[in-house]
């Protein structure tokens, strides 16, 4: 995978004094900035924003755009209003999880598919059987989440949000962008042509500043997902590229909202929806501020599932997890802890399971 740069790369740089970087789909981005767990805390009670650039996003165009959907994802797409998006997902011949991502309407022949993982290869191989073209975007984009992300977002000019799952076009000050609400977190995102990047992110920041506005890195939006309770590709599970793998299932990963039963044509709908699940997608509280990712679960000296992500949640002042449990597991579980250079030795900690999300995501347009 080639690396790149994104449209706000000189800006993250500057801001990212600690030199600290990661990779999300071949995209350089800062994993903090001042502090993941000021950063997470900031966008509960300020506002806060942060680089999405890394989406992988494709546009989907032909006469048949809409059909072609309407078989691909778990609702129907085709039934979307330009300026309109919905939530969904795309599963293998088994029903498995293959992917999840947001669908936007952009005309009566044109969509876009928005993902936090890539399937490039085995979407155009479907798309290509009903004369549909596929075209990668490299356009950047911002999410500002946050109580006062409604409040930013008229400060700059923009104006107000739109609602949640739609998106609208405009000319904002001599650039085109695009202003969407596809997000989990409440807030809403900016796109915008690569060569705009430096000055969307210098108007939000000056619009911010009196907001208490910072930049937010990868950290810290892991530590919201996992509060919200939001399983992501790779990072928590591996998606079933196999046509024949039956995990994960949707609801294994809590997925089961993102279908529509009643919508006929989808791939993998008859495998998915006669599927026995014994396993369910639950939080878990550390008995400890030590994170344990992908650590199993026991419960009375037996295996009762395994967890996936895991980080210290500020806001709880407690590590946390999501987890994949057995049903009937109960709520009193425990796990071992690894060594570190405070505690070097290996440490039992209780594991409490938790509905799921841990918190409410913020506020972000109401201020």
């Amino acid at each position: 995978m080639s690396l790149r740069a994104t449209p706000f790369h000189a800006r993250a740089a500057e801001a990212n004094r600690g030199n600290d970087w990661t990779l999300r789909n071949g995209a350089t981005l800062a994993r903090a900035y001042r502090g993941a767990g000021e950063e997470a805390l900031a966008a509960r009670v300020r506002a806060v924003m942060t680089d999405i650039s890394w989406r992988w996003r494709v546009i989907i165009e032909g006469a048949r755009a809409g059909e072609f959907l309407s078989h691909l994802v778990t609702k129907d797409a085709s039934k979307l209003e330009p300026g309109a998006a919905l939530k969904a997902l795309w599963l293998n011949d088994a029903g498995a999880v293959r992917g999840a991502g947001v669908v936007a309407r952009y005309g009566r022949e044109s969509f876009m598919l928005i993902s936090a993982g890539q399937d490039r290869d085995w979407i155009a191989s479907a798309a290509s059987r009903f004369g549909v073209a596929l075209r990668e975007v490299s356009d950047g984009g911002l999410a500002l989440i946050g109580p006062y992300a409604g409040a930013i977002l008229k400060e700059s000019g923009i104006g107000a949000a739109p609602a949640p799952l739609f998106f609208r076009k405009l000319f904002w000050q001599g650039l085109d962008v695009t202003v969407s609400r596809f997000g989990e977190h409440g807030g809403c995102e900016i796109w915008c042509a690569p060569d705009d990047g430096v000055l969307v992110w210098d108007r939000l920041m000056r619009a911010g500043r009196i907001f208490g506005l910072e930049p937010a890195g990868t950290e810290a939006m892991d530590i919201l997902d996992l509060e919200a309770g939001i399983a992501r590709p790779e990072r928590d599970y591996a998606p079933a590229r196999d046509g024949s793998q039956r995990t994960p299932t949707p609801k294994s990963l809590g997925l089961e909202s993102l279908i529509d039963p009643s919508h006929q044509s989808f791939n993998g709908r008859s495998a998915c929806l006669s599927a026995r699940e014994t396993k369910t997608l639950v939080g878990i509280e550390i008995d400890s501020e030590t994170p344990a990712p992908h650590t199993p679960l026991m419960r009375n000296g037996h295996a009762a599932g395994h967890t996936l992500s895991s980080h210290y949640s500020p806001a709880l002042r407690r590590a946390i997890a999501l987890a994949i449990v057995d049903a009937g597991a109960g709520t009193e579980l425990s796990l071992t802890l690894s060594p570190s250079a405070e505690i070097p030795e290996f440490r039992t900690a209780a594991a409490r399971v938790t509905a799921l999300p841990f918190l409410p995501i913020p506020d972000s347009m109401g201020a």
